[in-house]
């Protein structure tokens, strides 16, 4: 799941291209999805996870969040309360099955309104919305390209380096009071 937020960034290096031997029509599509996300200013949240548990990105307890969720919901707090204070964001979702949407509806929900940890993200609307990438939803469907974008850098793919480099300023990085820094992509590497 990857959540998009407007803030500005600057543009990095730019993609292949036929110049150096590579024309690709998928690869000029996504090179043109990383300038739509550099010309709306958007920022990247999301979490990377390689541990088999956690891949699922399903909640299995409606009593218990699952990890991947709740770091990207406080990541999603953290950005919204040191940037724009005053607004909230909306948890969109890609429409799986009827009972994984329920289920992880039910399971933010509780998260969002009985636990004291999701109380304290005041900054997110506490019921999330599902929407269908089959559609030609474009939010979603720039989520795919950059989750591609982000999975392949992380998985250790060379060839994504110059795609990962015009991500890379979308997502957003601060520092702790202890000099912690921050980022709103999580990796999770298993154990």
């Amino acid at each position: 799941m990857l959540i998009f937020f407007d803030e500005s960034f600057r543009k990095s290096e730019t993609p292949p291209d036929k110049s150096q031997g590579i024309h690709s029509k998928n690869l000029a599509l996504a090179s043109d999805l990383l300038d739509y996300i550099a010309s709306k200013k958007l920022t990247v949240f999301g979490c990377v996870c390689f541990d088999d548990e956690l891949r699922a990105f399903r909640c299995q307890d409606v009593r218990a969040l699952d990890k991947t969720f709740r770091y990207i919901f406080e990541r999603v707090d953290i950005y919204l309360k040191r940037e724009h204070p005053n607004r909230m964001a909306k948890l969109i979702f890609d429409d799986r099955d009827y009972q994984t949407n329920r289920q992880n509806a039910e399971t933010i929900t509780n998260f969002f309104v009985r636990s004291p940890a999701g109380l304290a993200l005041d900054s997110i609307i506490k019921a999330p919305l599902f929407a269908i990438s089959e559609a030609q939803n474009v939010g979603l469907q720039l989520a795919d390209v950059v989750t591609t974008v982000v999975g392949l850098r992380f998985a250790g793919s060379s060839e994504v380096k110059p795609y990962w480099n015009r991500l890379k300023p979308a997502i957003y990085r601060w520092s702790t009071v202890t000099g912690r820094m921050g980022s709103s992509l999580k990796v999770l590497r298993g154990k």
